[in-house]
């Protein structure tokens, strides 16, 4: 006879459900810690990243509603840079000539933080912070992470951009 089966007055087995509570609660007992470690390799999509540099060029007067300016992904075959999604802002040339490369951002892929590539400058304004909480679910970086993903990028830490 198994260990929660009982026999009832009919001569009957039924099951016990205190064994199926057990794992019930227990399984309820794990979820915050399983949650908590999706969380930590949680990453934004690519149109979350997309609408962040956007947010971005915007905060940095470039107006992509301009027929003549995009913002397109480097990330075409592989990331353009590893750990974080790339996108280039560009004004479309109208007269024979070059297009002008207005802004290349990189977008971590965890947590949101914005640099741009050219001029190695890390973002920050009240805006982003908000946007980066509310895709990657987490506070801001500290200048430890921040050191770290500007080497990764081939910069050294410099100050945010203004919020002004």
């Amino acid at each position: 006879m198994h260990p929660a089966a009982k026999t009832d007055h009919t001569g009957q087995m039924r099951r016990t459900f205190f064994p199926f509570l057990l794992c019930l609660s227990l399984a309820i007992a794990a979820a915050p810690a399983n949650t908590s470690a999706q969380s930590a390799n949680h990453q934004i999509t690519p149109h979350q990243a997309h609408q962040i540099a956007a947010l971005v060029a915007r905060h940095e007067d470039i107006d992509l509603a301009d027929t003549h300016i995009e913002m397109n992904s480097m990330d075409l075959d592989r990331d353009f840079s590893p750990g974080f999604y790339s996108f280039i802002a560009i004004r479309e040339s109208t007269s024979p000539g070059p297009d002008e490369t207005l802004r290349r951002y990189a977008v971590n892929r965890r947590t949101g933080d914005v640099w741009e590539l050219t001029l190695c400058t890390h973002y920050s304004f009240p805006e982003l912070s908000r946007l980066q909480h509310t895709f990657a679910g987490r506070a801001a970086a500290d200048a430890t992470a921040l050191s770290a993903q500007g080497k990764r990028l081939g910069c050294s830490l410099q100050p945010a951009a203004p919020t002004s």
